[in-house]
């Protein structure tokens, strides 16, 4: 019996496997671009050029002739640009030769070169378009060197105390002119009251004389001026007490911690002057000098100063004495740093219906102290008094080791200020060059102490001085001016009775205000 073939097995699939395949593999794929995703190595979409390979017999031949054409490549370019630069001269020359024959032929040729000169714009009018272009540059340069003479000879009239030149250095790409018309004139056009932060530090190199006579003749004397000397945790009571005798004898002055200190700072005990204490203080005052004038208004207060001294942190603090789950956000009313430039324009704050401050970028005013002859050394002593003073943002500092020299000398009029300033980095004393200068031998120890190196384990000296000054700005330096001797000189018996009379409008009395500074003294003796 034969058997019969069986029927062939089909070798269709169902549906459901052939679908169940398809999303098997797309899932695979999904799982492969991602972890290409995940694949920390590099990998180019373009493909690489293998080269030549080194088994290749003729390949230094092929080397050397792709080599050729690149150096022809080269020459060629060369050839064209020097060709292009003699044309330009050549037109140049052509056009100068041209200017000398019509300046020589005199008045009586006019005629004739208009009626050349409109033939040549007709036949060429390119070459006529760049002739008026030089002939307009020419003249515009004419000007702008004629211009700067001129200014050159106005500011040697003026003297060394112009604003221009002292704003301009700490904001060395703005016209300090028209920035100081649109922001100092603007505040103190607007305002009632002004406060004129200080830095504890250098009361007196963060105040112009200048300006507070700018404010006591304005509106016929209807402004009021408060100076508020900021930082004082950074100071010892003794200097501070000092230092608000002696500003006392000018204004009425208040001392005031806007804000809490960097971290590792070294800062002083005042008792009871603190953060909340001092700021209700201010903002007491201002409410008082406000209720009582009994505007249709509020009273706007304008707050001025250097960069950097605590301006936005005055307002700041202010903010947060108000107190309640609504207003405790406004605590950071202003945007505030370490570096300065961080206002860059007014900003108003509302503190009631009475009252409102008016906060503004810092601008760095004309200072009367005195300063060397030369002009080259007088900028190079205000660009390192003004490094110190935290007035320039770290990025526009070009070269630090001037300020550490001048911070030097100031703390090395006190033995135990220069011996704080060793400890915090850990160094032996100083020894001094063979000029007596000592900067390069602290630098050197303060680069090798912090790992400020460079190739080779040479000290980076500026790298250094650049941490020096960070620790100064952060108050791990300690280190403050004392007052200067001459505490009566500029004192006259109008300027007391001033004091007065404002100190009893803001009723300062009981406030740590006006007067011999008894209640600050019993604070700090407490």
């Amino acid at each position: 019996m034969v058997n019969k073939p069986g029927k062939p097995k089909s070798k269709r699939t169902p549906v459901r496997l052939r679908h169940r395949i398809e999303k098997a593999s797309v899932a695979k794929q999904r799982k492969q671009r991602k972890l290409a995703k995940k694949n920390p190595e590099w990998r180019s979409r373009l493909k690489k050029d293998p080269g030549i390979p080194n088994l290749f017999p003729y390949k230094d031949k092929i080397l050397h002739q792709i080599e050729e054409k690149k150096r022809l490549k080269e020459e060629e370019v060369l050839r064209r640009r020097e060709e292009a630069r003699n044309t330009a001269v050549s037109k140049a020359t052509r056009h100068d030769a041209a200017d000398n024959e019509d300046g020589e032929n005199g008045e009586h040729l006019l005629d004739e070169t208009m009626e050349h000169e409109t033939l040549t714009e007709s036949s060429n009018p390119l070459a006529a378009l760049l002739a008026s272009a030089e002939a307009r540059a020419v003249e515009y340069e004419g000007e702008s060197e004629s211009d700067g003479d001129d200014a050159g000879d106005h500011d040697d009239s003026e003297g060394d105390m112009d604003l221009e030149a002292s704003a301009n250095l700490s904001q060395p790409h703005d016209p300090s002119r028209r920035a100081f018309d649109n922001v100092y004139k603007t505040i103190l056009s607007s305002s009632d009251i002004i406060l004129y932060v200080l830095d504890a530090r250098d009361p007196n190199g963060t105040r112009s004389r200048e300006i507070e006579r700018e404010i006591m003749a304005a509106d016929a004397g209807s402004k009021r001026l408060i100076l508020i000397l900021n930082k004082i945790d950074l100071v010892p009571p003794p200097a501070l007490k000092s230092w608000l005798s002696y500003l006392r004898r000018y204004y009425p002055t208040l001392p005031l911690r806007a804000s809490t200190p960097a971290p590792n700072a070294r800062t002083f005990d005042h008792k009871s002057l603190t953060v909340k204490g001092t700021s209700e203080t201010l903002l007491r005052a201002l409410k008082t000098y406000a209720h009582g004038k009994q505007l249709k208004r509020s009273t706007t207060v304008g707050i001025i100063g250097y960069p950097n001294v605590g301006k936005s942190s005055v307002i700041n603090a202010l903010t947060g004495c108000l107190g309640g789950g609504a207003t405790r956000s406004r605590s950071t009313a202003c945007p505030v740093g370490a570096e300065a430039g961080i206002t860059t324009a007014l900003r108003e704050v509302k503190i009631d219906n009475k009252l409102k401050l008016l906060d503004s970028p810092g601008i760095v005013f004309p200072s009367s102290l005195e300063t060397p002859t030369s002009k080259k050394e007088k900028k190079k002593d205000d660009r390192a008094r003004l490094i110190l003073l935290n007035a320039i943002p770290p990025k526009q500092i070009t070269d630090p080791i001037p300020a550490i020299t001048l911070l030097l000398s100031r703390l090395s009029a006190s033995h135990a200020s220069l011996d704080n300033l060793l400890s915090v980095y850990g160094i032996p004393p100083l020894i001094p060059g063979v000029d007596g200068d000592v900067t390069t031998d602290f630098l050197v120890q303060v680069a090798r102490k912090r790992g400020r190196l460079g190739k080779g384990g040479v000290p980076n000296l500026t790298a250094a001085a650049m941490t020096v000054i960070t620790d100064w700005r952060d108050g791990r330096i300690q280190g403050w001016v004392d007052v200067p001797g001459d505490e009566e000189e500029g004192t006259t018996g109008d300027q007391k009775e001033v004091v007065s009379e404002w100190a009893e409008e803001l009723r300062l009395e009981g406030l740590w205000g006006a007067g011999g500074g008894d209640e600050v003294d019993e604070v700090m003796d407490e």
